[in-house]
């Protein structure tokens, strides 16, 4: 199956970004892309994979059974109260 290439403003929507940051990374050669001449092309995948190796700090599962993660409950240990 062959997967059509997306352009700057669908690759930016994809990624939370605007269209002229992820056009000014790829003339760095900072994001995955494809040139096709004047035209800058993204591969959706590529850059979702991309954007997963560049997270940082800790990673939590999105698995929203887990009971671990922010919002997970927590509980304070303090002195057992005498009774």
């Amino acid at each position: 199956m062959t997967r059509a290439l997306i352009d700057a403003k669908a690759a930016g929507e994809l990624l939370g970004v605007p269209p002229t940051w992820l056009l000014r990374q790829a003339r760095r050669d900072a994001v995955p892309h494809i040139r096709l001449g004047r035209y800058v092309r993204f591969d959706a995948d590529q850059l979702l994979a991309w954007s997963r190796n560049r997270a940082r700090g800790p990673i939590y599962p999105l698995d929203s059974n887990t009971q671990s993660g922010p919002g997970a409950a927590v509980t304070a240990r303090g002195p057992t109260p005498k009774g």
